[in-house]
């Protein structure tokens, strides 16, 4: 069995405690596969530039606000069938 150092442990309990606090919060953190499709959505609605592809910030900063706008639009229709 290999021995784990010393800052491997201790990225292990930042990434723990990290992880517990968000679960505190009522938050999940989930991997996201973004293919060239989701890439085009970006694009073409958030203004992301393809460029940044290899960037994992920009890429979730832009998600994050896609997703918003996606939910966003959801709601607002569910609520208008509501009235119809």
């Amino acid at each position: 069995m290999v021995e784990k150092t010393a800052a491997f442990k201790q990225r292990r309990a930042d990434d723990v405690r990290r992880c517990r606090a968000r679960q505190a919060r009522g938050e999940a953190c989930y991997f996201v596969k973004v293919d060239r499709e989701t890439f085009d959505l970006l694009a073409r609605f958030e203004g992301f530039d393809i460029s940044k592809a290899h960037d994992r910030q920009a890429i979730a900063e832009a998600l994050g606000k896609l997703l918003r706008r996606a939910l966003g639009a959801l709601l607002r229709e569910s609520a208008r069938r509501k009235f119809l």
